[in-house]
């Protein structure tokens, strides 16, 4: 039997998920949902919920944040499974109304923090587990670039932008706390575009994320700095690199000189670990299925984790200047 999938929202993050059911045949995609009717060959769209005619067993949510909170809870109270894009809901107080209504109902509700599913994010996972970096202490992240064509009422970089990194440290590091956070308002003096966000986790490991949307070019990387050496993640490129001044060979200098030392620091031993490149959105939407048949959650960010999310992003929200 195959999983009966409506996706609400067709825009260019629908517009994938459209395309990841339909090329996956554990899914049969019986219905497209946006206001503006869009045109999909081979798919019936409507504008609303209620002009929708086929049965289905589960919702992927893919319209503006500002409608997560709504939209989820008459999915879930009409007895559905629910794949809500990422923030979970514009604020901690909806994402726990969520969480709590899909425990009631016995719903499974998943959230799409997509890069949990990166492979040069579980590549990471490996090279932490391995030891290889030796005892992680600190991550920054650095997700850069993009600015919206249109931003939706109370949406700014933080909520858009940041919760990846939040969810991804968590998803490694365990739960953690904000420590401190800045956000700017820097273009059009309403909305912040830019943020600094210093979080700790329960085990002592902490992480800076710096996101915003002025910078011209996009980039996604995480810079993790263990015990033993320095791991580079970038997201867009699905690399991983370790670095270490002795992670292969020992080096020391003859003579304590600032040609030795610097020929010492420009060549630190490298390993580039080979990560197979695969769309995460593909990835993701294998892991739903195992969710919703068996209750393998794998790498799913369910609803109580992408609530505690939320709730740090609202807090970091708080700290604004105009720049």
């Amino acid at each position: 039997m195959t999983i009966k999938t409506v996706v609400f929202g067709a825009g260019r993050i629908g517009k994938n998920h459209v395309r990841t059911v339909q090329h996956n045949p554990r899914f049969e995609l019986v219905g497209v949902v946006d206001p503006a009717l869009p045109v999909l060959p081979g798919v019936p769209c409507v504008r609303s919920l209620a002009e929708l005619e086929a049965a289905f067993d589960v919702a992927i949510v893919s319209v503006p944040t500002v409608h997560h909170h709504a939209l989820g809870m008459e999915l879930l109270r009409a007895g559905k499974h629910v794949l809500l894009e990422k923030p979970l809901a514009s604020t901690a107080t909806q994402a726990r109304e969520l969480a709590e209504l899909a425990r009631r109902l016995g719903r499974k509700l998943a959230v799409g923090h997509v890069e949990r599913f990166n492979p040069a994010v579980q590549k990471l996972a490996e090279v932490i587990r391995s030891g290889l970096l030796g005892k992680p202490i600190h991550f920054s992240f650095t997700r850069v670039g993009g600015y919206p064509s249109t931003i939706m009422a109370g949406n700014d970089v933080v909520l858009d932008l940041a919760v990846h990194d939040i969810d991804v440290f968590t998803s490694l590091c365990g739960d953690c706390r904000l420590v401190a956070s800045q956000t700017h308002v820097t273009t059009d003096n309403t909305v912040p575009d830019t943020a600094t966000v210093l979080l700790r986790a329960g085990s002592g490991v902490t992480a800076d994320i710096h996101t915003n949307w002025i910078t011209p070019t996009k980039i996604r990387q995480i810079r993790v700095t263990g015990t033993a050496g320095v791991c580079f993640v970038d997201y867009i490129m699905q690399t991983c690199e370790l670095w270490g001044g002795n992670l292969l060979t020992r080096i020391a200098p003859a003579e304590v000189d600032y040609q030795s030392l610097r020929t010492i620091y420009a060549n630190p031993d490298k390993i580039h670990f080979a990560v197979e490149n695969q769309e995460p959105l593909r990835l993701q939407l294998e892991q739903l299925a195992a969710y919703i048949e068996r209750d393998e959650v794998g790498r799913l960010c369910l609803a109580d984790s992408a609530a505690a999310t939320v709730a740090i992003a609202e807090a970091a929200r708080h700290d604004t200047e105009a720049a």
